[in-house]
């Protein structure tokens, strides 16, 4: 596994697609620190959605990076479906915690914040931060053109859902009583902003825990449907 992880990384930063995702990240997070100083939980709460954006472009390209007779060759060479796909995400999920570093390291180096960030605040920040880096890459996993041959579906697809998972807060306030519980199939990837914003960084213990093991929760199920899903393609 370690070896496919290698060889897929290599082989993505050899094809040169990582380079507008991740260009597109560095431009974000360089323009979102602009005007400083900035509140430390929100600025950390807006670049996790950024990261759950780019992440979700980071994992539909490289699982459209092997064309389908290499990946067939790979296939047979190490034996699984499985191992293939894993070692595809995992090699998403290195990528994105390079980023995530960088979007939590930025900051505190040029002293965009208004005060010190605390062991709690960046504690909680990094997760935050992971967590939808994970539900980004499942979310787009399942767009891939693994499981979507169209290329049009797959990533209008993709930017539709990544569209309506950032305004589900504001769509459960606007659907009738009765429906609202339909918005719990949306990737949850704004629940964990109200909380965060309203947390005083004080103590984990005023910071709901649920939203965030929803978000790793529904992430994780979405990938375990992804593998059953493309074993079956």
């Amino acid at each position: 596994m370690k070896h496919l992880i290698k060889y897929s990384l290599h082989d993505y930063i050899r094809s040169h697609k990582y380079f507008p995702p991740i260009a597109v990240f560095f431009i974000l997070i360089f323009v979102f620190y602009t005007y400083t100083p900035n509140p430390i939980i929100d600025s950390y709460a807006a670049t996790a959605f950024i990261l759950y954006m780019i992440s979700a472009w980071l994992c539909i390209s490289i699982l459209s990076l092997d064309p389908p007779v290499q990946g067939q060759i790979m296939m047979l060479h190490i034996g699984s479906w499985s191992r293939y796909y894993i070692s595809k995400l995992i090699s998403v999920g290195i990528i994105s915690i390079v980023l995530t570093i960088y979007a939590f390291v930025y900051p505190i180096i040029f002293n965009m914040f208004t005060e010190t960030v605390t062991l709690t605040i960046g504690l909680v920040s990094l997760v935050n931060h992971i967590f939808l880096a994970i539900l980004g890459i499942s979310v787009a996993s399942l767009f891939s053109k693994i499981i979507m041959k169209s290329v049009v579906n797959s990533f209008g697809g993709l930017a539709l859902t990544i569209v309506v998972s950032i305004a589900a807060l504001g769509i459960y306030d606007v659907l009738p009583s009765f429906i609202k519980n339909i918005v719990w199939i949306i990737p949850p990837a704004a629940i964990t902003q109200v909380p965060l914003t309203n947390w005083n960084g004080e103590s984990i213990l005023n910071l709901s825990m649920f939203p965030f093991i929803w978000v790793i929760f529904y992430a994780l199920v979405i990938l375990y449907l992804f593998l059953k899903l493309a074993k079956r393609c």
